[in-house]
């Protein structure tokens, strides 16, 4: 019963990942053409540069995307029969937050410059809150099962012991009240990192709404 449960907990996480990594690849999909779309030349050539750095750290050559994808495939038909091994997942789930770092970045950038049609702001803006969800559910739920691990815990839940799930949801909730809340953080890494999570989605929030009440007073 224990070894299905750690398959079933392994394959479950890494299914989540891959997940992550097909709406960041979405997120990039029509990024590139949907930079000529800002108006404003300095601001499209640093969006031009942030975008042209995410592509050589994350992507890389077209061949070497390609050999990516495929990993992914195999490794997702390979967790259906064993579990991957936690170096596979930590590498996919440290590839999602630097995918994520990048893109948060970009999507400031679309944000605040003046584009010349709405529709890619949020299609690209959509497209982003899964992306920021599963990368902040996967940190909650692999820092603190780490630390539980060796007797201590980083996360105290209303029920306890957590179910993976459960830190997920915390990053999901974030959405709507701009907080993790549903469980309180113990350490200062994750103290900080809850911090973090609400600053970046009140920077999504403030600056949606400021462009929303600017198209609208145009």
């Amino acid at each position: 019963m224990g070894r299905l449960k750690r398959w079933w907990v392994s394959t479950w996480q890494i299914w989540l990942l891959a997940t992550g990594h097909i709406f960041a690849t979405l997120f990039l999909s029509n990024l590139s053409a949907g930079l000529g779309q800002i108006n404003d030349p300095e601001v499209r050539g640093l969006a031009q540069a942030v975008n042209h750095l995410y592509l050589v750290i994350t992507s890389g050559p077209l061949p070497l995307r390609r050999v990516a994808s495929v990993l992914v495939v195999v490794l997702l038909l390979q967790s259906l029969r064993r579990p991957p091994s936690r170096l596979i997942t930590d590498l996919l789930g440290t590839l999602l937050s630097l995918r994520c770092a990048l893109q948060f970045v970009l999507l400031n950038l679309l944000l605040l410059a003046e584009l010349k049609e709405g529709s890619l702001l949020l299609l690209q803006l959509l497209l982003f809150l899964p992306v920021i969800t599963l990368n902040f559910g996967w940190l909650y739920w692999r820092l603190d099962s780490g630390s539980r691990r060796q007797g201590r815990s980083q996360i105290r839940f209303e029920e306890e012991p957590p179910h993976p799930f459960d830190y997920f949801h915390v990053a999901a909730i974030a959405l709507l009240q701009f907080d993790p809340s549903g469980a309180k953080p113990l350490s200062r890494r994750m103290k900080t990192l809850f911090v973090l999570h609400g600053v970046v989605m009140m920077d999504l929030v403030a600056l949606t709404l400021s462009r929303a009440i600017g198209l609208a007073n145009a």
